[in-house]
């Protein structure tokens, strides 16, 4: 992302907004290919599951900022001119097993413990004792770090991730750790096929770290 790509996506998704008169929090997501020519793949209508990265960056509330769009009032002042402040990152921790193409795994949770300290947000309603229920989508946590650049942020995502304890069920957790570590993706050396080829190719180390903390 360079400063000019990001205000042509701006300027396209603000043109698009305004030409069917949306009024709302709202994402247009595009597709950029490796010379930075980008394409429109599609607008969600309703607030993200990725908000949590905006807030961060732009230190803001989209949530509170809907609510004033509700009752008829405008942006507050600093989203109006907000600038991006950090790096930011956000893993969504699903009640899932990676080593098992990512199949849901419903059921109780024995223990959880979530990481925390400076810079780590973690979105979640679970606790120890409960249990994922099997009908609805599989997310159950969502983790999200900062730090002055993209790499610090890789950094702290991938301590807190070391200090994420979820037992009784499978999570994504240690899909998540193993991707914080790898070379291709730390330097941003990535496209939307890096995944599907480090698991076919078995270069992925998903092994659960020990648990070392009393009960």
């Amino acid at each position: 992302m360079t400063p000019s790509l990001r205000k042509k996506m701006g300027n396209a998704a603000i043109k698009l907004a305004t030409s069917v008169g949306y009024e709302n929090a709202g994402t247009i997501e595009f597709v950029v290919d490796q010379d930075r020519h980008f394409y429109f793949m599609e607008m969600n209508t309703r607030i993200q599951v990725e908000h949590t990265i905006t807030e961060e960056v732009f230190a803001c509330d989209l949530v509170k900022e809907q609510i004033r769009i509700a009752a008829g009032q405008p942006l507050s002042p600093h989203i109006a001119h907000a600038v991006p402040r950090l790096h930011a990152i956000q893993c969504r921790v699903n009640a899932e097993d990676p080593a098992n193409d990512f199949q849901p795994t419903p059921g109780r949770i024995d223990f959880y413990y979530a990481p925390g300290g400076r810079g780590v947000r973690i979105d979640s309603h679970v606790y120890t004792g409960y249990t994922v229920p099997p009908y609805y989508d599989s997310l159950i946590a969502k983790i999200i770090t900062v730090g002055a650049t993209r790499i610090n942020a890789i950094d702290r995502m991938r301590r807190a991730l070391d200090e994420y304890y979820i037992t009784g069920i499978k999570t994504t957790v240690p899909f998540h750790a193993a991707m914080m570590r790898n070379g291709d993706f730390r330097d941003g050396n990535y496209d939307t096929g890096l995944m599907d080829r480090l698991i076919s190719a078995g270069k992925l180390e998903l092994a659960s770290r020990p648990i070392r903390l009393h009960e």
